[in-house]
């Protein structure tokens, strides 16, 4: 019984905070809630901006609460067959580039991490010179027309498709998953370097391919300005360009409407729907990737830590 009070006591007194613990919880929650309000609110906005009136998001009378609810905004986007053609577009360059890019990425990684690979130094420079030199804008725009990819759907899978970071960031994974000592126990068994590679150290790697596959999806779903730069087809656009189009159109109209005053009801019309698309586009465009994230969150956190270690 004394035993039992004594780590009752023990247990109560561990589990005490003193005044300084105390203040620090709170000083810490207190950051930690301005932090996650600052990345969290414009997300906020944007969605009850979406389906609010148009009237009241131009005023600025939108702040916490939605007003005038409507969904006029996505009835819009239901019948806007270029949204759907760039959102068809987006997926295809996010599935196809994140398949090409971590291939290719994952290929390059395994034998820079290897230690008795002869040409790894000279080829780590290389490839560390390309990030921070390149030809230029006009220079790429050349050879990229001087190879017929302008207006291709290969034109951004090819352009910027590999990124060096990742190889990088690949490279270290491997390295630090004593990819020697699991070679050795392959090799006495037989094993060749691809069999090695496809049988023993990608089925192992899966955080990494994750995290690769993230990287470079996210990456294609984002970009614009090569689009913007390389694609001047619709058919071949993806839904950032979509978004910027409407956006562009939205201020261009606004323009015109201080210049003329001849039809100003039907400009404005023009302007309200454009508003009440754009939050509808933006939230159609963020909602896939942030799902992505949150289901893939794990992989993700573990396969940065271990291409973190330095090796």
């Amino acid at each position: 019984m004394k035993a039992f009070g004594n780590s009752s006591l023990v247990r109560a007194m561990t589990h005490k905070q003193t005044k300084s613990d105390i203040l620090f919880n709170v000083l810490t929650s207190s950051i930690i809630l301005v932090g996650c309000f600052i990345v969290l609110y414009p997300l906020y906005f944007i969605l009850i901006a979406s389906i609010s009136d148009p009237d009241l998001v131009i005023a600025g009378q939108i702040s916490f609460f939605p007003k005038g609810l409507t969904f006029s905004g996505y009835e819009r986007i239901i019948n806007y067959n270029q949204l759907w053609i760039g959102y068809r577009n987006s997926i295809f360059y996010a599935v196809a580039g994140a398949l090409i890019g971590a291939t290719f990425s994952l290929f390059a990684a395994y034998p820079l991490s290897r230690s008795d690979f002869s040409g790894k130094k000279f080829i780590t420079i290389f490839l560390l010179i390309t990030m921070f030199f390149d030809g230029g804008l006009i220079p790429t725009y050349i050879l990229v027309r001087g190879l017929g990819l302008r207006n291709t759907y290969a034109c951004l899978l090819v352009v910027r498709g590999i990124q060096v970071m990742n190889i990088l960031i690949a490279t270290s994974y491997f390295r630090s998953s004593n990819i020697d000592s699991l070679y050795e126990a392959a090799q006495i068994d037989g094993c060749s370097h691809f069999g090695y590679l496809f049988k023993i150290l990608i089925p192992i790697s899966t955080p990494i391919i994750i995290v690769m596959l993230l990287f470079y999806g996210v990456f294609q779903w984002n970009d614009f300005f090569r689009a913007m730069i390389y694609l001047d087809k619709p058919q071949y656009q993806p839904l950032q360009i979509v978004l910027k189009d409407l956006l562009a159109s939205n201020q261009v109209n606004s323009e015109v409407m201080e210049m003329m005053s001849d039809d100003i009801k039907a400009i404005d019309e023009m302007i309200k729907a454009a508003e009440s698309m754009k939050y509808g586009i933006i939230i159609m465009a963020t909602l896939p990737m942030l799902l992505l994230y949150l289901v893939l969150q794990k992989y993700f956190e573990k396969g940065i830590t271990m291409g973190s270690v330095k090796g």
